[in-house]
């Protein structure tokens, strides 16, 4: 495919990026061996006073490498050669004998912006769309085009592992300021100033500062190394080799040049892109693409065009919902039952904001601009303007038909109802409806500022441009929208929950719960199962577990101690400060009196705490799939990695699988099922493909 244009006016040599039958620009193997070409034929053209590269995509540079080339290397010997080749091809950039400027207007990532380093001047604009970064890591892999090496000595040692290991984005404002880039301009200036910009260059070439990094960085880069990779192994707990071999890379770089460390980046690479840590977070990224493109409905339809939203409920959720919304600069008008608790709320939503601030991501005045959004009031005024409100109330069928009711009454036709139930039938929710076909299900998950996912639950009667509306709105609050069945519990909950109960019973027989925490943890989960009981909340954990107990009987019956720790004990967790552990600020201890309910002591071998645990959301993950709740094994992972946190570095929980084997998967379970019950029988999806040798995915 042709790769870019080429011209030169007045000495100007113009290379600018425009990949063929695609809308992207990426820096892929045969693009690199094009642009090869070009650069040796550039060296023997005379007269070129500056070669400057441009693109001419709208809002992108180029968006890294083909993560295709990435995902298909096997080899490690073969991955150091293409790598190597690719070095060797940007590094000519430097090399040439003319002044070289990168003009980005767009989205400059990973291999783009190896690329971009490569060059003596960069120039980027203040467009929204502008994205400036190397974020790798994010796929198990580093920078293997010299990145590594070029971005330290623009920024320093800190500040390039700062930003490498966290795989950071910068716009342009922010890359100038931390000297990624020489100058950033307003988009609508870029004409003008890349003009006078080329003029100054060569007229007198403009003369950088050297940045040498902090104190730290020039005379104890041991400390910086130490620091940071305690920050890592916090972070990470070892389970992502890609940090640890950044890590490692700098260390050994630490006093090469950039020519000798080169073949230590490309060494390093080349071990990374062969992982299966590397293969299932690629995985994830294709499928977090797919999910983009994803408008909720097969035929093509419009959605409506959200500006005015009401969100009732002004609790730790539906503050929440008002702070996602509010960001983003729609009108967001709360309903509260009493005046006492707009203080609450909005208490809540600052505490966010005021970590926006904190972080740089959000000035004081926009974030006063953005509250100047919210209103609230204990009535329904106001509510005829609204376009969709959200019921964010009481997990309680009755309470929430009373209020759509009074929606109805209010709200113009048009508009849209949308529940934030996390168990309840969007169907039976709606039967006393007028509209049902306006009525949908958006669940967010808690806290709702930093968590991703959105189930979008249709019901049997609600209409695809409510379906498209709703998915969105929630792409455009920048948030993973996945259309989900209508079934207890939804997908995140329903497989969540036996998890959950799970490990309370193996504490009901016996095992220590915080052994079962630190192995779950240490297995990857965030937290493990207790600790994530108590910060969601006992009550809330009792009441879906029930919805879920009525609705699958036997198989999802709720555990004993479950019971007594709500009933009996009216624990609620941590937003009580006592559930399964005691919790003080940040710190947390066991609850001894709710290890006095458990009389007998048994230990557990480790793969059978996590076998329970983890093959009884796999089970529960399979029969999801039976029923068509979710499109695909892809999309059931992606809202577990996103819903539950469940570790990315395995891929996701269907991956998980795959990768234990499903015959071994099944022979496991039915093993269980003779030991525990019925909750352990395979699901039938799972036993045709252990018949059949089959896997979820494709390369297993």
């Amino acid at each position: 495919m042709k790769a870019f244009d080429f011209s030169i006016e007045e000495g100007i040599a113009n290379l600018c990026f425009d990949l063929e039958y695609t809308s992207v620009n990426i820096l892929s193997f045969d693009v690199l061996r094009s642009l090869d070409k070009k650069l040796d034929e550039l060296k023997e053209i005379e007269g070129v006073k500056l070669l400057k590269f441009t693109s001419a995509k709208e809002g992108i540079f180029i968006a890294g490498a083909d993560i295709s080339d990435i995902q298909g290397l096997k080899d490690e010997q073969r991955a150091y050669e293409l790598v190597r080749e690719g070095q060797r091809i940007l590094s000519k950039i430097s090399t040439l004998p003319f002044p070289t400027l990168v003009v980005i207007n767009g989205a400059c990532l990973g291999g783009g912006f190896e690329l971009a380093l490569c060059c003596d001047y960069r120039l980027v604009t203040q467009s929204p769309k502008t994205k400036i970064g190397l974020p790798e890591v994010n796929l198990g892999i580093l920078p293997g085009f010299g990145g590594t090496q070029r971005l330290k000595r623009l920024t320093g040692l800190s500040k390039a592992l700062e930003l490498i290991l966290a795989g950071k984005i910068l716009n342009g404002k922010k890359a100038e300021k931390l000297g990624l880039v020489d100058a950033c301009v307003p988009q609508g200036y870029l004409e003008f100033k890349e003009k006078s910009f080329i003029e100054q260059i060569l007229k007198s070439p403009v003369r950088k500062k050297k940045r040498v990094g902090s104190l730290l960085d020039q005379y104890l880069p041991k400390l910086v190394f130490y620091y940071a990779r305690k920050k890592v192994m916090q972070k990470t707990k070892g389970k992502y080799p890609a940090a640890l071999a950044i890590l490692d890379l700098f260390e050994k770089t630490q006093d090469k040049d950039v020519n000798a460390s080169l073949e230590d980046e490309a060494r390093a690479f080349s071990k990374l892109s062969i992982t299966q840590t590397s293969k299932n977070l690629i995985g994830l990224f294709y499928s977090a693409e797919a999910l983009k493109k994803e408008k909720g409905v097969k035929r093509k339809v419009n959605p409506i065009s959200i500006n005015i939203i009401s969100v009732v409920g002004g609790g730790v959720m539906g503050s929440g919902i008002v702070f996602l919304f509010s960001k983003i600069d729609k009108l967001v008008r709360m309903k509260l039952r009493r005046y006492t608790q707009a203080g609450e709320a909005i208490n809540s939503i600052l505490k966010v904001y005021k970590g926006f601030i904190k972080r740089h991501r959000l000035t004081k005045n926009e974030v006063e601009n953005k509250l100047a959004h919210i209103s609230y009031t204990t009535g329904f005024n106001g509510f005829s303007q609204v376009e969709l409100s959200i019921e964010a109330i009481v997990e309680n069928q009755e309470a929430k038909q009373e209020l759509y009711s009074e929606l109805e009454k209010v709200m113009d036709n048009k508009a849209i109802i949308a529940s934030n139930t996390s168990s309840l039938s969007i169907s039976i929710l709606s039967e006393k409806m007028r509209h049902p076909e306006r009525f949908i299900g958006m669940h967010f998950f808690n806290p709702v500022a930093r968590m991703p996912l959105v189930e979008i639950i249709p019901g049997k009667k609600t209409s695809d441009k409510t379906i498209v509306t709703a998915v969105a709105l929630a792409k455009e609050a920048g948030r993973t929208p996945i259309v989900v069945g209508d079934c207890a519990g939804f997908l995140v909950n329903r497989i969540l929950i036996p998890y959950i109960n799970e490990s309370i019973r193996m504490f009901e027989e016996g095992e220590d719960f915080e052994k079962i925490d630190k192995l779950i943890s240490d297995f990857g989960m965030p937290m493990g199962p207790f600790v994530l009981a108590d910060e969601v909340g006992l009550d809330v954990g009792y009441k879906v577990s029930k919805v879920l107990e009525d609705t699958y009987g036997q198989r999802m019956k709720i555990s004993g101690i479950l019971d007594k720790v709500y009933h009996q004990m009216q624990l609620l967790g941590k937003k009580a400060g006592k559930g399964f552990y005691l919790h003080k600020g940040q710190k947390r201890e066991v609850n001894e009196e709710v290890k006095a309910l458990v009389f007998s002591k048994r230990s557990f071998d480790e793969k059978e705490i996590i076998d329970r645990a983890i093959l009884i959301m796999v089970n529960e993950a399979a029969l999801c799939l039976e029923e068509s709740i979710v499109a695909n094994a892809q999309y059931l992972d992606m809202a577990m990695v996103m819903g539950t946190g469940f570790p990315p570095f395995r891929g996701g929980l269907l991956k998980y699988a795959d990768s234990l084997g499903i015959q071994s998967v099944v022979v496991s379970l039915q093993s269980l099922s003779q030991q525990q019950g019925e909750r352990f029988e395979p699901a039938k999806l799972l036993l045709d493909m252990a018949k059949n040798g089959e896997t979820f995915y494709k390369e297993g």
